[in-house]
């Protein structure tokens, strides 16, 4: 259970550590994936755990290199395919990062089968979907009722709201079962 809340917990506590944003929007895959990787290490399957958790910073860092090289190009694409007007293109906006968060969420979870024990994949993606909905309401309130303002301190805040909530449903879905056996104890 404690493994549950320690990842978030080590998420918040490293982005608090960071003295400028600009270092931490460079370091929150290492952040996500070592809080993960390092709190779930016996949930490892490869046999030496030390490469579980290089793979792990590596699948981590490919996935939010992807997000940003598929965000970059479909914006580009959608700015020649449409002639948009400021509120359209603000949307389009909102629409691909919102999406791209989700993706990059789920691709991650995928790639984390391969390095980890889970023992409910529709657990973990129900988890994960829960978690990103969060996300999204509490951008939703916390950004003076415009959905996703997103210039650099709003964008900033929705990548460590990301990464903290993500961290959460990683942890959640990777210990389903002492989660489940806690829970069972409290009835």
């Amino acid at each position: 259970m404690l493994r549950t809340f320690l990842s978030p917990l080590l998420v918040v506590i490293a982005v608090l550590l960071i003295p400028s944003i600009d270092r931490a929007l460079f370091f929150l895959p290492l952040i996500l994936s070592l809080s993960v990787g390092i709190v779930n290490f016996s949930k490892l399957k490869i046999g030496n755990k030390y490469l579980g958790v290089f793979l792990t910073v590596v699948q981590s860092y490919a996935v939010f290199l992807a997000l940003a090289v598929s965000l970059f190009v479909f914006d580009a694409l959608l700015e020649d395919v449409a002639l948009v007007s400021n509120n359209e293109s603000g949307l389009i906006g909102i629409i691909l990062v919102t999406m791209g968060g989700f993706l990059a969420a789920m691709l991650l979870f995928y790639f984390f089968f391969f390095l980890f024990n889970v023992d409910n994949k529709r657990f973990g993606f129900l988890t994960i979907t829960i978690c990103y909905a969060l996300i999204v309401i509490l951008m939703q309130v916390f950004s003076n009722n415009e959905f996703l303002q997103f210039g650099v301190g709003k964008f900033a805040s929705f990548l460590i709201s990301w990464i903290i909530f993500m961290s959460l449903a990683y942890s959640m879905a990777l210990n389903r079962t002492e989660l489940m056996q806690f829970l069972d104890k409290k009835r």
